[in-house]
């Protein structure tokens, strides 16, 4: 995802990685520490000391222990069926236990941020149920599609995303929806991807002893406008603001790709795209939205925003280090809670320095969402 020394993006507003589903994760654990190690999901290896699934070769086995039955023998009394799950109902619930447990992405429990992701053309879909038919886990492979001026970075293959019930645990769940996921996408063709929006340090164990590398990270972060005030940050000497208006929106557009550019998977979009992304976002909000103009620089910075999130915040390279990125995620902030919002949430990369300044400012880790690769 594109970004910049001061920069965050939110999950609404990235042309390079649409975000997808919650936690596949085996066991209930720490939130936001990934660690490597060897597999778990069934807990054990088969006789070659690979995870089932695989032959010697590291290559999935099509007839492996879980193959296309969605027979869940052995795990505790739950039964599993290849077909739809209601997203209104079902898997909403599931999704919201797991994300009350795991934190993460906070859309990832909204049934609109889940149809999108878990029904359509494609999509094959796995529910698993209890005795009383409770849907206590689910997974889905979609095929991937490409995105513009990114190549096959994020397009192309199959994506899978998986959900278990925190109570049905540890019972070798999360290793079978996995393995079914990634024989599913395999078929399919292509690279295949598994995506999380609330990682744990026992997913990333489960898709690391699958053979699956991550590729891709970001901490999900929160501001409390009600626990507090919003530091004061300077400005740098003479520099001046303006709101999102028409007529300023292309000037907010050159310095998002002044910002942006040379980073690895910028999209590309031309002005007219990247600005209909924003304003045809019913929550997308032009009066928190800021540009700032900088003496000897021009136009220097700018960041938007939307109901609940800091949607993306830029300064170019000529006026970095100066604390106009701090200045303006405050003054955001600020704007914010003067029309009565109760918090703000923004995404930033693992590997992005700015993460340090929005904890200095007040953020607080709430989950990390990741994307990791088969090969």
């Amino acid at each position: 995802m594109p970004s910049s020394d001061d920069s965050a993006q939110s999950p609404t507003a990235s042309a390079a990685l649409q975000p997808v589903d919650n936690a596949l994760d085996d066991h209930l654990g720490p939130a936001v520490s990934p660690r490597s190690g060897g597999a778990v999901g069934s807990g054990r290896l088969d006789d070659s000391g690979l995870p089932g699934g695989f032959d010697p070769s590291g290559r999935f086995d099509p007839e492996g222990r879980f193959g296309r039955s969605g027979r869940f023998d052995g795990l505790g009394g739950v039964s599993g069926v290849v077909g739809p799950v209601a997203v209104e109902g079902d898997l909403a619930e599931l999704a919201g236990r797991c994300l009350a447990a795991d934190g993460g992405l906070p859309l990832a429990a909204d049934p609109g941020f889940l149809r999108r992701r878990w029904s359509g053309e494609g999509v094959l879909s796995l529910q698993v149920r209890d005795g009383g038919g409770r849907l206590v886990a689910a997974g889905a492979v979609r095929p991937t599609r490409p995105v513009p001026g990114v190549g096959d970075v994020w397009g192309g293959g199959a994506t899978f995303a998986g959900l278990v019930d925190p109570d049905f645990r540890g019972r070798g769940l999360g290793g079978r929806l996995l393995r079914w996921g990634l024989e599913e996408g395999v078929r399919l063709g292509g690279d295949v991807t598994v995506e999380t929006e609330s990682l744990t340090g026992r997913a990333f164990e489960l898709f690391a002893g699958h053979g699956l590398r991550q590729v891709f990270a970001e901490d999900v972060l929160r501001f409390d406008l009600g626990a507090g005030g919003v530091p004061e940050m300077g400005w740098p000497v003479g520099a001046g603001l303006s709101s999102w208006s028409d007529g300023d929106a292309e000037r907010f557009f050159w310095v998002y790709e002044a910002a942006f550019r040379e980073r690895p998977g910028f999209p590309g979009l031309s002005a007219e795209e990247w600005i209909a992304d924003l304003v045809e976002d019913d929550e997308f909000r032009p009066g928190w939205s800021v540009l700032a103009t900088v003496p000897g620089v021009g136009d220097a910075g700018f960041v938007t925003a939307a109901v609940g999130w800091i949607v993306q915040v830029g300064v170019v390279p000529a006026a970095r280090g100066s604390g106009l990125g701090a200045a303006l995620v405050t003054e955001a902030l600020r704007r914010m809670r003067d029309d009565g919002a109760g918090e703000a949430w923004l995404d930033v990369n693992v590997d992005n320095p700015a993460a340090r300044l929005y904890r200095r400012l007040g953020f607080v880790d709430k989950g990390r969402r990741a994307r990791f690769r088969l090969g």
